[in-house]
C-alpha cells in the first residue's frame, strides 16, 4: 500500500482558556480564528498552529485554545502542496477542536458547545500570510 502524499502526524493543545460567567446562557456565540504555521521544505515537515476564540455577544463566555496539528508530506508539486497546507490542513484539524471543545463545557456544568461543522476555506489567505520556512527537524 501506498502511502498518502500528505500525512496528518499528530496533534498537541498548547493553549486552553476557559472563562465563564454564571448567568451564561447565550447561544448566539462568536467564533473567530487566528492561523498560523511553521513550513519546513527541506524535511517536508508542516506545523499547523490553529487558534480560535469563542465568546458571545454579552461576554458571558470566552474560550481561547490553541492546537498545533502536525503534518509531514512527500513528492507533492508546489501547488498541490499550497491546497494541502492552506486548506486541507485546517479542515483536518478542526474536528480535534470541535470535540475539545464540546468535552471542556459538557464537564464544566453547562450545556455543551457544540461548533457547527465548517467550511475553513476562508482561512486560506490568514493561513498562507503567516507561514513562517524554518527547520524544524
Amino acid at each position: 500500500m501506498k502511502n498518502a502524499e500528505f500525512q496528518f502526524d499528530s496533534f498537541l493543545i498548547t493553549k486552553s482558556l476557559f472563562e465563564i460567567n454564571n448567568h451564561f446562557e447565550s447561544l448566539d456565540l462568536i467564533i473567530n480564528f487566528k492561523p498560523s504555521g511553521k513550513l519546513d521544505k527541506k524535511n517536508s515537515l508542516f506545523n499547523l498552529i490553529l487558534g480560535i476564540v469563542i465568546s458571545d455577544k454579552a461576554n458571558s463566555i470566552k474560550i481561547e485554545i490553541e492546537v498545533v496539528g502536525y503534518f509531514k508530506y512527500s513528492n507533492i508539486e508546489e501547488k498541490k502542496l499550497n491546497d494541502f497546507l492552506y486548506q486541507n490542513a485546517p479542515a483536518i484539524l478542526f474536528p480535534y477542536i470541535r470535540a475539545y471543545i464540546s468535552a471542556l463545557t459538557t464537564l464544566s456544568g453547562i450545556n455543551p458547545i457544540v461548533l457547527p461543522t465548517l467550511n475553513l476555506v476562508s482561512l486560506k489567505d490568514d493561513l498562507s500570510g503567516n507561514i513562517e520556512e524554518i527547520d524544524l527537524s
